[in-house]
């Protein structure tokens, strides 16, 4: 097997070709490369962006379809719709009228 390297985060989460942060349950939507200085280039434009930011450039085995084989540790995110409006605003329930 050949290997890639992927973006991982300090939450387990991986970038997406996208350059957004994904549990890792469909690998076909992953950010790899077969050099590391690419995938070190995506962690700097990410870190760039943010602070608070620690990933790091992994090299993982590819399976037999060249997808990535990695580890999913995170959770899946939630998506937009499925976010109350205390989550997306920040407020109390009481201020959101809820």
């Amino acid at each position: 097997m050949s290997t890639v390297f992927v973006v991982r985060n300090q939450d387990g989460y991986f970038a997406t070709k996208q350059k957004e942060w994904e549990c890792g349950r469909e690998p076909k939507l992953l950010f790899r490369s077969l050099h590391k200085d690419e995938a070190l280039n995506i962690v700097f434009e990410l870190s760039s962006k943010d602070i608070y930011l620690r990933a790091e450039a992994i090299s993982v085995e590819m399976d037999e379809k060249k997808q990535p084989v990695i580890e999913v540790t995170a959770p899946p995110k939630a998506k937009p719709e499925e976010v109350s409006v205390t989550e997306k605003e920040n407020v109390t329930p009481a201020e959101a009228g809820v």
